[in-house]
């Protein structure tokens, strides 16, 4: 998984500029990534990797940019 293409599709979901999100971003970091920020971020993550919470259920549980693209880079993504 390209980290760019990630911290893109996570600022989309939370509708932040795309420099508001880096590497490091997690849902302390960032004030939107709330419950429902994070609801949003499984929802965009499904529109653009095709239905990928299902073939990947931890993403549920991921609260960082690092942590989610890890478990799609384990996953072939």
């Amino acid at each position: 998984m390209n980290i760019n293409v990630l911290m893109k599709e996570i600022a989309e979901a939370l509708e932040l500029p795309e420099s508001a999100i880096t590497p490091e971003s997690d849902n302390t970091t960032i004030e939107e990534w709330d419950s429902l920020g994070h609801i949003s971020i499984l929802s965009r993550l499904d529109l653009s990797f095709d239905n990928i919470t299902e073939r990947v259920p931890d993403l549920a549980s991921a609260v960082s940019v690092a942590e989610i693209c890890q478990l799609l880079s384990n996953n072939g993504l």
